[in-house]
């Protein structure tokens, strides 16, 4: 009976040794559980044992309490399907920029139960006699904004990435390009951002890509060794400035009021900081009231 089994397999992908060592650490004695482990690239088959149900359980309720990003599954559980079940949990949609990405994905996506209803497929991407040329444009564009770009590899996909998720609306948009010595550009654009990993020659892209895929569309952080770009830095630092330009004309104005318009008033303001603190300030603004007929432009 399933209710009295004492031993399992368990899914991980992108957990480090240390990880693993240090959630398995955390087993109570009473539970008699004890866990071995073999990883090839990032993923990792977990054998869990124990003395009793009672002890598997509590064994397994503290791996995922310990690795929730990176246990994704038991028995048989695919990697693949524990992607689409995170997108299609959180509702949502994903699309690929570049038929390397696709080639990646549809092979491993297409058995998967419902997979059609949160990946396209490329038919509306990359595949689609019009979206996937106009994709191609807007990344040239983008690259042409700064001279140089062009010839990095990793500019290059993630332009494809941002491209694809801007033409198409999708959450989230994949793509993949060549990298050195045999290894493989992985980009994912998400509203906040992107998420980049280089796989080396010999590792499994596919599973890196479906593990980026299934830890951004649950909110999970991503494993160790990928990076992030945020979207828009340089508008977010733009309208800061413009906030403190505001804060600085409100301030100004101010000013202007509590002094009826006398700017040899206001010019005394900062020696009475230095010498009285804010109360000079506060005893500023109250000594002096707005004339009549001032306005404030």
């Amino acid at each position: 009976m399933a209710d009295e089994k004492t031993s399992c397999v368990l899914r991980l992908f992108g957990a480090q040794p240390g990880q693993l060592a240090g959630a398995v650490g955390q087993f109570l004695p009473q539970w008699q559980a004890s866990a071995q482990w073999k990883s090839r690239g990032g993923e990792t088959l977990l054998a869990l044992q124990a003395a009793s149900p009672a002890g598997l359980k509590k064994a397994a309720q503290c791996l995922r309490a310990r690795l929730p990003d990176a246990l994704y599954g038991a028995g048989d559980t695919s990697l693949a399907a524990a992607a689409v079940d995170a997108l299609e949990r959180h509702n949502k949609l994903l699309v690929c920029a570049d038929a390397a990405a696709g080639a990646l994905l549809e092979q491993r996506l297409e058995t998967v139960p419902g997979a059609e209803k949160v990946y396209d497929f490329g038919a509306v991407s990359y595949a689609h006699p019009k979206t996937g040329p106009l994709m191609e444009k807007r990344a040239r564009q983008r690259l042409e904004r700064t001279p140089g770009r062009e010839d990095n590899p990793a500019r290059r996909v993630l332009a494809r990435a941002l491209a694809a998720r801007r033409v198409v609306g999708a959450e989230l948009s994949a793509a993949c390009g060549a990298g050195e010595n045999g290894a493989q550009i992985l980009v994912l654009a998400t509203r906040k951002g992107c998420w980049m990993r280089t796989v080396p020659a010999g590792e499994n892209a596919a599973l890196w890509l479906l593990d980026l895929i299934r830890r951004a569309a649950a909110g999970f952080p991503q494993a160790e060794g990928t990076s992030f770009l945020p979207a828009h830095p340089q508008r977010r630092r733009g309208r800061r400035a413009l906030l403190l330009l505001c804060l600085a004309a409100l301030a100004v104005g101010g000013c202007w009021y509590a002094t009826g318009g006398d700017w040899q008033l206001l010019l005394e303001l900062p020696r009475r900081i230095r010498q009285q603190g804010w109360e000079g300030v506060k005893d500023f603004w109250q000594a002096y009231q707005p004339k009549a007929g001032v306005k404030l432009i």
